[in-house]
C-alpha cells in the first residue's frame, strides 16, 4: 500500500484528485442513466420518396413493405432494414437494423429515406424562423 501511496505521491495525484475522479465517473454514469430513461421510445418507421411521406409504419408491428418496385423494407422485433434495392451500391442494404429514434437509411439512386420517429408528444422543443 506504501508502495501505491509512494508511486501516486511522485505523480503529484493526491487523495482529493482521486475522490474527485470517482466522483465524476459517478455523475456521468448516472446522468447517462437519466439521459437513456427519459429518451422517448422510437414508435413508427416513416417512409419518404422523393422528399415525400408515403407512409407511416408501427415499428411494433412485423411486416414486410414494398415501397415501390425499387425498395423494399423489413420491419421486425422493433427495427426495421432494407431487404431489397435494385441500386447498383446497395448502401442502404448494408446500413442494416436501425431501431433508434433519428436513426435513417438513405438509398440515395431512388430517393428513398427510412427513418424512425420518436413517439413523443409531436410538439417541438424549439422554434426557429
Amino acid at each position: 500500500m506504501n508502495k501505491l501511496k509512494n508511486a501516486l505521491g511522485a505523480l503529484g495525484i493526491t487523495r482529493a484528485d482521486i475522490v474527485l475522479t470517482i466522483a465524476l465517473l459517478a455523475f456521468s454514469v448516472a446522468a447517462g442513466c437519466v439521459i437513456y430513461a427519459l429518451s422517448p421510445e422510437p414508435q413508427y418507421v416513416s417512409v419518404n420518396v422523393g422528399g415525400v411521406e408515403i407512409c407511416r409504419l408501427s415499428l411494433q408491428n412485423d411486416v414486410i413493405y414494398k415501397i415501390s418496385e425499387s425498395n423494399t423494407i423489413e420491419i421486425s422485433g422493433g427495427s426495421v432494414r432494407m431487404i431489397y434495392a435494385d441500386c447498383p451500391d446497395k448502401i442502404c442494404m448494408h446500413t442494416g437494423r436501425i431501431s433508434k429514434s433519428g436513426q435513417s437509411i438513405v438509398c440515395a439512386p431512388n430517393r428513398v429515406v427510412v427513418s424512425i420517429t420518436g413517439g413523443g408528444s409531436g410538439e417541438f422543443d424549439v422554434k426557429t424562423n
